[in-house]
């Protein structure tokens, strides 16, 4: 009797399992499908934010390697491509450390099949300072030459940080024939040659650091005023050529057309007519530079020459002799926090070693840093004696200061390539 009810029981053990394996089958069957579409919604959510009217996507290509891709000359910068598969355009998962914090920025964006941007989507933002909710959507309509598309004020490394991360995904597609390159204007030509062309107007990110005023309704269309009075940048026109004069604090001039090549010889009366501007206009601190030097070097006597084909920061030379010895005075006026202008001041033995150097101010507002330490006459002193082939770089970091370490490496760059100017080199 035992062994009977015992059999019975394993029966329906058994069938229990079999009616309970079957009601899991069929819920994994359903909810299955179910978890597997939720999981590419959270994952395509992006996607279709930025591209609305899609039917699917295609990865074409993940930073992660589970993707087999053809792509090339991907930038770091791209961490997923994706095709949309009715050909209405591709998506991009984009991420970027070059912000304020250096903490990923991450956003998604669409291009059409007319290599137009779709859509935006700020994904993941950690910086402290906000560029705003309306940034990302002054991208939408922007072809690749991103020409409507400004850098935010006060926000400026972060919202550079986001507008670079949007044209590596750009070009990448330009680079793989995904879509045709947008063509840039004269004006946007000659605007993106000023960083390489006369660093004095911008900071070291490259980012606009002048004032547009208007021209002079002739030849000049707009003029360029560097916040830090190295100079200034012409927009100008000769018939229908569009020229880019750069004149720096001393008066030196070139002129370059929209494809960078130097023309200063063919384009003369457009450098006469930027040079005689800018020499009315130039603002000069001889009296406050002349100071600052003999503060460095007590007693000696302090000679203003120019800076012939310095086009940096550099925004004056000095000569100064003392007891029978010729020393030269450099100051640069870098971009420091919040692109604040920092006045850096070198003095330099004629075999080009630096023997002092100070600044107006080397932290702006402090009050804002927390981490750096700084010991303000042993960090000076640590410059005593560099020369051009000793400095690295790394002598100007200051811990926890980012910004202030990079306009003191700035400054330290420029004056060695103006010294070596000066002394009858050739400009890099």
């Amino acid at each position: 009797m035992a062994n009977k009810q015992t059999g019975k029981a394993i029966a329906v053990l058994a069938a229990l399992f079999v009616v309970f394996s079957a009601a899991m089958f069929g819920l994994n069957f359903v909810t299955g499908p179910m978890i597997e579409a939720n999981n590419a919604s959270q994952a395509y959510g992006p996607l279709f934010a930025v591209m609305p009217e899609a039917d699917d996507f295609e990865p074409i290509y993940m930073a992660d390697g589970s993707v087999v891709s053809t792509l090339v000359e991907v930038p770091e910068t791209v961490k997923a491509v994706y095709k949309e598969t009715s050909g209405l355009g591709y998506a991009l998962k984009m991420s970027t450390t070059k912000g304020y914090t250096g903490n990923a920025i991450e956003l998604t964006f669409g291009v059409n099949n007319e290599g137009k941007i779709s859509g935006i989507q700020l994904d993941a933002y950690p910086e402290s300072k906000d560029f705003g909710a309306e940034y990302p959507g002054t991208f939408v309509g922007q072809d690749s030459t991103l020409a409507g598309v400004q850098i935010v004020s006060g926000c400026t490394y972060s919202s550079v940080a986001f507008r670079d991360a949007v044209a590596d995904g750009m070009n990448l597609l330009i680079a793989n024939d995904m879509m045709a390159a947008g063509v840039k204007s004269d004006d946007q030509l000659l605007s993106e040659l000023i960083p390489t062309v006369h660093t004095g107007l911008v900071n070291n990110i490259g980012a606009a650091q002048y004032e547009e005023l208007e021209g002079d309704g002739a030849s000049i269309v707009k003029i360029l005023k560097a916040r830090n009075n190295s100079g200034f940048g012409y927009m100008m026109k000769d018939g229908d050529v569009s020229l880019l004069a750069v004149v720096n604090a001393s008066g030196s001039v070139k002129v370059y057309n929209t494809e960078g090549a130097d023309v200063t010889a063919d384009y003369a009366a457009a450098a006469d007519t930027a040079k005689a501007h800018a020499e009315a206009n130039i603002v000069t601190n001889v009296d406050k530079d002349t100071q600052r030097l003999n503060v460095l070097m007590a007693d000696a006597t302090v000679t203003a020459i120019p800076v012939e084909g310095v086009f940096n920061s550099v925004t004056s030379a000095y000569k100064l002799e003392k007891d029978g010895a010729t020393y030269y005075g450099l100051v640069s006026r870098s971009y420091g926090y919040d692109n604040e202008v920092m006045g850096v001041y070198y003095i330099l033995d004629e075999q080009g070693a630096i023997v002092g150097m100070m600044a107006d101010e080397l932290i702006f507002h402090a009050e804002y840093f927390s981490t750096y330490t700084l010991d303000p006459a042993a960090y000076k002193a640590g410059f005593q004696g560099l020369t051009a082939d000793t400095w690295t770089g790394e002598q100007a970091i200051i811990s926890g200061a980012t910004m202030t370490s990079d306009a003191v490496k700035t400054s330290t760059n420029d004056i060695f390539e103006a010294y070596n100017i000066l002394k009858g080199g050739a400009a890099e």
